[in-house]
């Protein structure tokens, strides 16, 4: 993860160009991916990826829902982990977006109750996003 700080007029600017205290300074150099939760997305949930570096998405799904995804800034490459966690009562089916690569095609989600998929879409920096399953 690169974290970029400006220290040349004597405060701390981040990347976003946000001023930053002493504690917002730890936390922007030590912080790990932040992670957003979508609990009942509804039938479409849009991903877009962060302003900034990396972002995850833990989804809880109440039915079956189509994903999508945006974003991604040009010239950095930048990863999206997507956590899918099925409800109580299972039997939600995932869509995946038409916009991904995906080199061993889309990745199954299991439906059973409380299953758990992880995926990462990476985003090249020009104009493609590429995915691969990491678990489920």
């Amino acid at each position: 993860m690169t974290t970029l700080l400006d220290f040349s007029a004597g405060v701390a600017t981040g990347a976003g160009g946000n001023t930053l205290s002493g504690g917002q300074i730890v936390d922007a150099v030590t912080s790990g991916t932040s992670i957003l939760t979508k609990l009942n997305p509804g039938a479409s949930c849009g991903l877009p990826f962060a302003k900034r570096g990396n972002i995850g998405y833990r989804i809880l799904p109440d039915q079956d829902c189509a994903l999508s995804v945006s974003g991604g800034n040009v010239g950095e490459l930048q990863t999206m982990r997507i956590l899918i966690q099925q409800p109580f009562g299972g039997n939600c089916e995932i869509t995946w977006p038409d916009n991904v690569i995906w080199p061993s095609g889309a990745p199954f989600v299991d439906s059973r109750i409380g299953a758990v998929c992880c995926v990462e879409i990476m985003w090249d920096g020009a104009s493609r996003y590429y995915g691969r399953l990491i678990f489920g």
